[in-house]
């Protein structure tokens, strides 16, 4: 009987580990590494899943919001990006951490397709 309730408890506390929160600071450049967009995500995190919004201010001084969503695979990030104020379609960004020897060192960074574009994403965890 003693074992069963243990058991009961520790499932309870591993499905009730409380999401983490996170700033990251993100610029969003086009594949000619002119800076599109700068800003950051609220990123929530649960396990490997994540997901949150973005608040960022384009080159033109226009405002750029929108959601995502996705999961990590050790340091490898896949996330969709969804309700683009620029009108941006069917984007997801795969996220990694910087080759060595290259021009970022530190923080992830990954190219980000949408329908008929391309984008680089660079991200910085604030700590």
């Amino acid at each position: 009987m003693m074992h069963k309730s243990a058991l009961a408890v520790a499932a309870l506390l591993a499905t009730s580990v409380p999401a983490a929160a996170a700033t990251w600071l993100v610029t969003e450049e086009n594949t000619g590494g002119i800076k599109g967009a700068q800003g950051s995500w609220n990123v929530k995190t649960e396990g490997n899943k994540l997901s949150g919004d973005a608040s960022m201010q384009m080159g033109n001084g226009s405002t750029l919001t929108y959601k995502f969503e996705g999961e990590s695979e050790g340091a490898n990030y896949t996330v969709t990006l969804s309700d683009r104020t620029d009108g941006k379609k069917g984007c997801v960004w795969k996220g990694h951490p910087p080759a060595s020897g290259g021009a970022q060192a530190k923080g992830l960074v990954g190219y980000v397709e949408c329908d008929g574009d391309k984008l680089i994403i660079r991200a910085s965890v604030v700590e």
